[in-house]
């Protein structure tokens, strides 16, 4: 009987000792990247609609909202369009789609950056543009446009 023990007990320490060789420790990790992405992907459209000569100044306000990962910082760029430094003076401008003229404007976001609080938070971005009566007084008639790109940067 007391060998039958001691085959029992050593056979329970080699299941034992066996197991516990067995055991190792992993390690689990991951990196949460950082991300802004625009709620709708659609471009936004200013259109200052039919500018008649002699009617003044025209603003228009255009909105689009975005999110970014929680705690991520973002800034907000707009480039300078596609013919800043044609016609005169260096500041944005619309080209006559028949060519010669352009129409300067002015373009400004209501941020500049920030801090994201999560993909589910959206964040409003109005953008305000401009255009001075004076400055539409004699160009040529026409359809006037510009590309402008609009940028969160995390």
């Amino acid at each position: 009987m007391i060998s039958c023990m001691f085959r029992f007990a050593f056979c329970l320490f080699l299941v034992l000792f066996s197991f516990s060789a067995l055991a190792e420790s992993q390690r689990v990790s991951a990196e949460v990247i950082g991300s802004c992405v625009f709620a709708q992907p659609d471009d936004v459209v200013l259109d200052f609609g039919g500018l008649t000569p002699g009617q003044g100044d025209r603003n228009v306000v255009g909105e689009v909202s975005f999110s970014c990962s929680k705690g991520t910082r973002y800034k907000v760029e707009l480039d300078n369009g596609l013919y800043f430094n044609q016609g005169q003076g260096r500041t944005r401008k619309m080209a006559n789609s028949k060519g010669g003229d352009y129409l300067p404007y002015h373009l400004q976001s209501s941020l500049s950056g920030g801090v994201g609080s999560g993909e589910a938070v959206l964040i409003p971005l109005k953008l305000s543009a401009s255009v001075r009566g004076a400055d539409y007084l004699a160009i040529k008639t026409g359809n006037y446009s510009d590309l402008v790109v609009l940028k969160i940067n995390p």
